[in-house]
């Protein structure tokens, strides 16, 4: 994955652009499986550590309990009473569906490793550069955030006794009055450099290279090739009134390598050492 990190930004976003195509309309079993294996195995690449994965089992325990509590439908009951009837086939469909909402938030994490403030401002600068301005200083506003919130705990913990929701007011508060009084002196800064006056360049050290074609053009292939097979025999897929399993052929298998490398791609790219970013 270290190719896809000095990856250019265009080629990244389309990598993305491809697995987000995907990943959230799946509505064929395998097709889900194949997609949260590759993805936990991509996570898992980044955090080493299993404990990582265990808020995602616990939105998945949490969606397949609560659909058959509001979907009663199917024709296999577990369990029934006067109020209450529990299908198999809503348990696997909330089963499913879970694993379809952590399949995009895990594709969500992965993007955030790849695709930096430098890779979105070069992205989305060039055609709507005043939106490529907020959203650096968005993400650069978060992080500021978050660590001058923990310096005033810290010390807010060292110097004052107080209840904990008391500290956490007070701290809202410090903050909220920090981040106007920060963006007013951005504001005041970026106006003195001449923001919003004629046409800005920024520099960049992102080129472009044979390679990058090479890669463009294996992610396009590849997710047409999905989009394809989806459309054509894996979208009709239904879980009610009961799930009818297809007989396993040949051609699934050949579809679910194809899916498998297209979400594992930038393992096999050969890694760049020419770091330009």
């Amino acid at each position: 994955m270290k190719a896809l990190k000095r990856a250019h930004p265009i080629v990244a976003f389309t990598y993305f652009l491809g697995l987000l195509l995907l990943a959230p309309f799946s509505r064929h079993p395998w097709m889900t499986g194949i997609q949260i294996v590759c993805l936990c195995l991509l996570y898992l690449y980044h955090n080493r550590s299993l404990k990582k994965l265990l808020p995602f089992i616990g939105l998945i325990m949490i969606v397949a309990v609560t659909n058959p509590l509001f979907v009663q439908r199917g024709r296999t009951i577990l369990y029934a009473n006067e109020h209450l009837r529990v299908t198999k086939e809503a348990l696997l469909y909330g089963i499913h569906y879970g694993c379809v909402l952590v399949n995009l938030l895990l594709v969500f994490s992965i993007f955030n490793y790849y695709i930096k403030k430098e890779q979105w401002i070069y992205l989305s600068g060039q055609l709507f550069p005043k939106l490529g301005v907020v959203t650096s200083m968005a993400f650069g506003l978060i992080p500021r955030y978050q660590k001058h919130a923990k310096k005033i705990v810290k010390t807010r913990k060292s110097l004052k006794s107080e209840h904990a929701v008391q500290r956490v007011m007070n701290t809202v508060s410090m903050e909220t009055t920090w981040a106007f009084e920060s963006s007013m002196d951005q504001l005041d800064s970026m106006n003195a450099r001449g923001y919003g006056i004629g046409k800005r360049t920024h520099f960049h050290l992102f080129v472009w290279e044979r390679k990058d074609w090479i890669h463009m053009t294996e992610i396009v292939i590849l997710t047409v090739l999905n989009l394809w097979a989806y459309t054509h025999y894996y979208s009709r897929f239904f879980f009610y009134p009961m799930i009818i399993m297809p007989v396993f052929q040949t051609r699934d298998m050949i579809w679910m390598v194809l899916m498998g490398l297209q979400f594992l791609l930038p393992c096999l790219w050969k890694e760049n050492f020419h770091v330009r970013n």
